[in-house]
């Protein structure tokens, strides 16, 4: 999925939550986020902390992130 194509800043919870929704049909999402300039906390939580505990039978592949959105991904992969 290249979330570029649905906009450059994702901030909310909200947002993570309709991105999200339906995918959990598959087994490998690849989160392309090249040209994707900001993530918010909330954002990236949701993704890789909620969402993937209550879907672990699909794992999210973040790609092509610039270092900013990358320490938000694994700051709430430490989470």
């Amino acid at each position: 999925m290249k979330l570029f194509e649905i906009g450059a800043r994702f901030v909310s919870r909200s947002e993570a939550k309709r991105l999200l929704h339906g995918l959990e049909r598959f087994r490998e999402v690849v989160l392309d986020f090249a040209r994707v300039t900001e993530v918010g906390q909330g954002f990236a939580d949701e993704l890789f902390r909620v969402w993937a505990g209550a879907h672990p039978d699909t794992q999210l592949r973040p790609t092509n992130a610039v270092p900013e959105v990358r320490f938000m991904i694994e700051r709430a992969l430490r989470g």
